[in-house]
């Protein structure tokens, strides 16, 4: 079954699409055209003056930035339902993250007048998107101050716990991730070495809080994971 814009399944309810109603989805998902990228293919480029925004039908992407020092950190995680892409048009400044595709993903990619025409015609829509993007500015706040003020073991329960608040699926044993990630590429979302990653893992495996296979981990005790991440217990 193809998971895209004709798929009867439904989008995750924390994505945009999941948030818009039936009639505006419907008109975001007529516009633009329908693209394909592979594995490691670049969406968007840092730095690039290009306005396009892109709605994700299938799989994930991954938006890195890279510093002057050369350092690459993994900024984010985005998926089926989400909008990327939207801030260059909305102030006309140069892309600030570079996006590439986890494995092979499908999108539409609109023109940004297309966006605006869109957002014009639906109101509501633009709460919706502004929550979006609110989100997105907590979420970049919240890994500040983590960086900033927490050790790697710390920084990297807390960042588990954000991947499986957004991607986390049920599977017999606990909650997997939802999304393939290597061990660099966790080490580049909390800014650390990959050493530093490695040990930290290593800990939570021997409490039995996760297991890690190749580019896939499941969390057994969420609970106990909110414990390394020196978070209070879930309501």
């Amino acid at each position: 079954m193809r998971l895209d814009d004709t798929s009867p399944a439904p989008w995750p309810a924390t994505s945009l699409l999941g948030r818009l109603t039936p009639a505006q989805r419907d008109d975001l998902l007529s516009l633009g055209v329908r693209r394909e990228f592979g594995a490691g293919q670049v969406l968007i480029r840092q730095g690039e003056r290009s306005t396009h925004v892109f709605v994700l039908l299938t799989g994930h992407v991954k938006v890195m930035s890279e510093s002057d020092s050369g350092r690459t950190v993994l900024l984010a995680v985005r998926s089926r339902g989400d909008l990327v892409g939207e801030l260059a048009g909305m102030d006309s400044s140069p892309r600030m993250a570079r996006v590439v595709a986890i494995g092979a993903i499908g999108v539409r990619v609109l023109p940004f007048p297309q966006f605006e025409g869109f957002l014009e015609r639906h109101p509501g829509a633009v709460r919706i998107v502004n929550g979006s993007i609110a989100a997105k500015l907590r979420s970049a706040t919240d890994k500040i101050v983590d960086f900033s003020s927490q050790e790697v073991p710390v920084r990297l329960a807390r960042a588990l716990l954000r991947i499986l608040a957004d991607h986390g699926r049920p599977v017999a044993d606990g909650t997997a991730l939802g999304i393939p990630l290597s061990q660099p590429e966790l080490a580049a979302i909390v800014a650390a070495s990959e050493p530093a990653v490695h040990k930290a893992l290593a800990e939570l495996r021997k409490h039995g809080v996760i297991t890690v296979g190749y580019r896939s981990y499941v969390v057994h005790d969420q609970a106990l994971l909110r414990e390394f991440a020196e978070l209070p217990p879930s309501p």
